[in-house]
């Protein structure tokens, strides 16, 4: 099963959402508060099995005038829902373009429409509906739960014994035998039951232990079914997995999710809608990648045996999740104030984000973005926004939810792009040696994207010497050859100012116009022509480095190019 249409009205903080998913695996993101949560929590709502109890704070600003509504059309139908027998007559048709009809044609596929409404009375109500069809269906909780949605959230260890209810009793079918046992058990206290002799509670287990650790959970020894005792009364409730006499929900948080996550995956047989919310929580980075590894690879593999895949809806705050999951599963959620709009965007151009999502992640969890056309430039900003707090309260830009990202060189402009595209306020810091074509610097201002560059036709390297006296010029020299070595730097310099000559080079950089037919300007453009030719900065950690000393310039040189460019770029970064 997939989703392929959700439309949310008045829940929660969610005023209205009409999304279209686009995929079987998306990894929504978003600032706190946005609404991806909820999303979730209304998908749950719709399509799970359980029932689900509102009240006035589910509605959107605690208005229970205006009733939540929520449908969710599911496509990759199973055989069981296209049946005339259960839901056939409410068959609807989506087409290759992503639309909804009412009357399937040919080349449609069949999906089915569930809605959920609350009004002030609290009472939910789930139908299938289809305008063709006078008359909604009301569905059961048996019904629901063949739309096969698998919820992990936080700690639910319900599915980790053989209660009522739980995936492990529907692994297990028939407990008669298991009852039995029970009964002996409570007759004789803490004598044992022996469960692990029982063939179907055994194999239940070994299928549970199997999928866990296909998901990366942690298996001291073996699963097994184990009694515990201390309740009141025994039950098909004191019945769970053991690991090596354990009882498994003593496990740590992120095994417990794993193996909760992987029996219920288990047990849907075509192709689970599973909700995964905050996939980090409780998981080392390393398992966090295993985890969604394991989950694209399922999909893949029930995608080459022509099966159904399923869908993965998956929020997440960490980076190493996020840069797993892809830039194809990338989903935005912004919502808009104070109406509560809610929006969804995905990159226009996957290709386009792919290397954030690779190299700085974290970047994507901004509210605001400044993307540095290089090495050099990302370094500077990494270094100065160190010494802004200082004038900003002591707040640095991060609690601002501003972040720098490296748009890789000839790339900048069209990250940037891609990055408003998506929502994000978006603006580019870059140097002026080449100028952008007509067409980028106007598409960059009809997508409100500022850009940030000390023109002049200046690099940065130009920008920083021609602002910086004697002083720091030789200081700049001291920092290049300590970290590219003093031969070399001397070397280059040689061979641009030869007048000097290498005894002077090595000296006082004041002195060097006594023997040099340049004047103080031309030498500082020499020497910047070097340093950018050479590459002397262009490394991410020499261009951190610098920024000590650049701030030392600008502040000394308030109006120089370099420093109302770096002023711009801190005003915006802290708007």
């Amino acid at each position: 099963m997939q989703i392929r249409l959700l439309k949310i009205s008045n829940f929660r903080g969610i005023s209205a959402l009409d999304w279209k998913p686009g995929s079987s695996f998306c990894c929504l993101i978003g600032a706190g508060d946005s609404g991806k949560s909820t999303l979730l929590d209304a998908v749950e709502a719709t399509l799970s099995s359980r029932w689900f109890s509102f009240t006035e704070p589910d509605f959107l600003s605690c208005d229970t005038s205006n009733p939540i509504v929520i449908e969710a059309t599911v496509g990759e139908l199973s055989r069981a829902l296209k049946s005339d027998e259960r839901f056939g007559l409410y068959i609807r048709g989506w087409t290759s373009a992503g639309e909804l009809r009412d009357e399937p044609e040919g080349e449609d596929e069949p999906v089915l429409t569930v809605r959920l409404t609350v009004d002030a009375t609290m009472e939910p109500t789930w139908e299938l509906v289809c305008d063709r069809v006078e008359d909604p269906r009301t569905l059961s909780n048996r019904d629901r739960a063949l739309f096969g949605l698998v919820r992990l959230a936080g700690e639910d260890a319900r599915h980790l014994a053989w209660g009522q209810g739980s995936v492990l009793a529907r692994l297990t079918g028939d407990n008669k035998e298991a009852a039995a046992r029970l009964a002996e058990a409570y007759r004789t206290a803490r004598a044992s039951a022996k469960l692990a002799e029982i063939e179907s509670l055994a194999d239940a287990a070994d299928l549970a232990e199997r999928f866990a650790k296909g998901l990366g959970a942690y298996v001291e020894g073996a699963y097994e079914p184990g009694l515990e005792l201390g309740r009141s009364g025994l039950s098909s409730g004191s019945i769970a997995l053991h690991d090596s006499g354990v009882p498994l929900r003593l496990a740590g948080l992120g095994t417990r999710r794993l193996a909760t996550l992987a029996i219920q995956k288990s047990a849907i047989a075509e192709g689970a809608i599973v909700l995964i919310d905050e996939i980090e929580h409780g998981l080392e980075p390393h398992r966090i990648i295993g985890a969604i590894a394991q989950l694209k690879a399922d999909q893949a593999k029930a995608l080459e045996e022509r099966k159904p895949t399923g869908q993965i809806l998956m929020t997440t705050h960490a980076d190493v999740a996020l840069s797993e999951a892809g830039a194809e599963s990338l989903r935005v959620v912004q919502t808009a104030r104070p109406g509560r709009a809610t929006a969804i965007a995905r990159p226009s151009s996957p290709d386009l984000i792919r290397p954030l999502m690779r190299f700085t992640p974290r970047a994507m969890f901004a509210r605001r973005i400044v993307v540095t056309e290089g090495n050099t430039e990302l370094g500077l900003l990494l270094g100065l926004r160190e010494d802004w707090p200082v004038r900003h309260g002591g707040r640095p830009i991060e609690q601002q939810g501003a972040a720098v990202a490296d748009g890789n060189g000839e790339q900048a402009s069209s990250l940037a792009l891609a990055l408003a595209g998506l929502g994000y306020p978006t603006a580019m810091f870059r140097d002026s040696d080449t100028v952008l074509a007509p067409a980028t610097i106007a598409a960059l201002a009809a997508a409100g994207v500022p850009v940030f560059e000390y023109g002049g036709g200046l690099n940065t390297e130009q920008a920083i010497f021609s602002a910086a006296n004697d002083e720091l010029v030789q200081a700049l020299l001291a920092y290049a050859r300590e970290e590219r070595g003093d031969a070399a730097v001397d070397d280059n310099l040689n061979t641009r100012i030869p007048d000097v000559g290498i005894g002077m080079i090595r000296g006082n950089f004041a002195d060097w116009s006594l023997l040099s037919a340049l004047d103080a300007i031309q030498l500082r453009e020499a020497v910047a022509e070097v340093a950018a030719r050479k590459k002397w900065f262009k490394d991410q950690r020499i261009g951190r480095g610098l920024a000590p000393l650049v701030a030392r310039i600008a502040a000394a040189n308030a109006a120089a190019p370099l420093a109302t460019t770096l002023a711009q770029v801190e005003a915006w970064l802290y708007a």
